[in-house]
This record gives structure tokens, sequence and C-alpha cells, in this order.
């Protein structure tokens, strides 16, 4: 059986800095699973690994190549194209194969959850093609009202959307007007034909807070209002992509509806919340290992626990 190793944790704890020292040690590529970095001219507010004096960087259309290695599925699509979960796991799942194939191993890195869920686990994703009309019908409708719909027609995947994306709850709402079926029952797992190790970064809420807040500031200092303004002048402002964590503040601010603090303090208010629901949804996995995202032996603790795991028989 293959080997697929997945590094996962909460946003700004350095899991594609992991994934480059053990791609450099064990001969291995990366493929994203990050929600965000399939948009291309989202760099700085997505945490694409940007240049500097200790990473070249090459970027290209589904592909950067950092420090040598490469890392798949950053730039797939435009802020503008639809791109949905069942597209990420059919290319995700194409790249792990192809790296696969070459000897090498894949590293899956990224915290959308669904991503990594959609790959590990086998999710059976359904195809319902988007209903625009009712779509539209379902956009006029609040928030909690779509929460109370859900709710009662889909308790499962009620407790586990995030509360806060109308995208995704309209969506749940959408394939079961048109199938009938919860998207719950829709989604069914598969057995994943893969030898899978996950490994973890975390650290306490305090030192995870502190971290993305000096993160932010040091996008500000990189040119993210420059990058949101590059954006907002080709593409609607309305769109998923431009209304998502970050380019929505700074969306505002040029906008002259936030000051340059208070789309750095909102930033972060909702960066820390997104922190606490990515904990709360890995929590569920116990197959795990957790690593202290601030330990100064990482690279070293993981490359032994890795090195342990490929060395492993596995069954074919």
């Amino acid at each position: 059986m293959q080997k697929l190793l997945v590094i996962v944790g909460p946003t700004g704890t350095g899991k594609t800095a992991l994934a480059l020292s053990l791609a450099k040690k064990f001969n291995g590529e990366i493929v994203s699973a990050d929600s965000r970095q399939v948009f291309v001219g989202m760099n700085i507010g997505t945490g694409k690994e940007a240049k500097s004096s200790k990473l070249k960087v090459q970027s290209g259309l589904g592909k950067w190549t950092v420090n040598g290695i490469p890392i798949y599925l950053y730039d797939v699509v435009s802020p503008d194209q639809k791109f949905s979960l069942a597209d990420y796991q059919q290319l995700a799942l194409e790249k792990i194969k192809e790296i696969q194939s070459q000897g090498k191993l894949p590293i899956l890195v990224g915290g959308t959850g669904l991503y990594i869920q959609a790959v590990t686990e086998g999710l059976k994703i359904p195809k319902a093609a988007p209903d625009w009309r009712l779509r539209g019908e379902l956009e006029k409708k609040s928030l909690d009202l779509l929460l109370s719909d859900l709710e009662k027609i889909d308790p499962t995947t009620f407790e586990r959307i995030d509360k806060n994306n109308k995208r995704r709850i309209t969506r749940a709402l959408e394939v079961y007007y048109q199938t009938g079926q919860p998207i719950s029952a829709l989604q069914q797992k598969y057995k994943a034909d893969f030898d899978i190790l996950k490994t973890g970064l975390t650290g306490s809420r305090e030192e995870l807070y502190q971290k993305i807040d000096e993160r932010i500031e040091q996008w500000f200092k990189q040119g993210f209002v420059e990058e949101v303004d590059r954006l907002a002048a080709k593409y609607d402002h309305n769109l998923p992509a431009l209304t998502s964590l970050g380019y929505r503040q700074v969306i505002m601010y040029l906008e002259h509806k936030l000051s340059l603090e208070e789309a750095k303090q909102r930033m972060k208010f909702e960066h820390h919340s997104y922190v606490r629901r990515q904990m709360t949804w890995n929590k569920r996995d116990k197959t795990i290992y957790w690593f202290d995202f601030n330990s100064t032996d990482l690279v070293f603790r993981t490359g032994d626990l890795v090195k342990n795991w490929l060395s492993e028989e596995t069954s074919t």
C-alpha cells in the first residue's frame, strides 16, 4: 500500500515549513489542502510561501516550487471561478498518485479539514449541479433562518458545519432540495487506498493567538493591502474568495468603511475564531500524532516518526 504523509493544524503553526523540511529529508513533494490557496493572486493572505533570503520561490499555475520542492494545488483557478470540494478531491488524488508513481513521498498539508477528510477518508462527494434559481432564493434568507432549516433536515451536517459560512450552509440545503437526501448521507466514505500517517502541529490558544497576530502584522508589511487592492480592481467584491477571512476586512478598509487599525483588529479576532474551529475539528481525529509547533526539535522529532513509519512493512 502506498504511503501518504499528512500534516494538519491551525493556521499559522508552520505546517508548510515543516513539510518542506520533511520533503527534503524523505524525497517528498507537497500537495496543498487549503481552500483559498487554489486561487491565483491570493498569496499573502492565504499563507503561500513568500520569496525571502531563505526561500527561493518559482510560481506557476497549479504548482509553486520552493527551494526545489514542488507544492501542488497553488494557483489552480482565478478568484471568480468555481472550485468545489469534488474538484479538489479529484485533483489532489491525481497529484498524490502521480507523486507516488515517481517513487516519492506525497505530503498533504493544510488547515482545511474537509479537504483533508475528502482525501484521507475517501468521501464520495455528491455532484449535484448548482441550481442558480434555488441558490438565489436561499441566499436571500438570513443566516439564522438557513441554519434553522439545516438543523431540521440534516442535523448531522448542522453539528459539524461552520456556522458562519453562509456559502457552505446554502450548498448543503441546495443539495438536499435537489436530491431529497441530506448531504451527510450522500457524503459516504470509501476505503482510502493509502497507508496514512497523520501528524499535527498545535499549541496553547495564547501561543496560537500571538503567532497569528504577529503573522497578520507581517502580512501588512509584505504588501497585503496592495494585494487586495489589485484583486478588488479586477473582481467583484462580493465573490466568495474576496469575502473570505482577511480579504473582506481589507476591502472594507479600501471602501473607507474601516480604518486600517480596525481592519487589522477584525482580522485578528476572526482568525482567532477560525483557529478555535480548526482545533475543534481536529480533536475528533484520534489518529493524529500531535507536536508543539514551538518545539525547538520539531523537525527531528517528526522526522524520527516518519522514518520509523516508512520502514514499516505494509500490506499490499
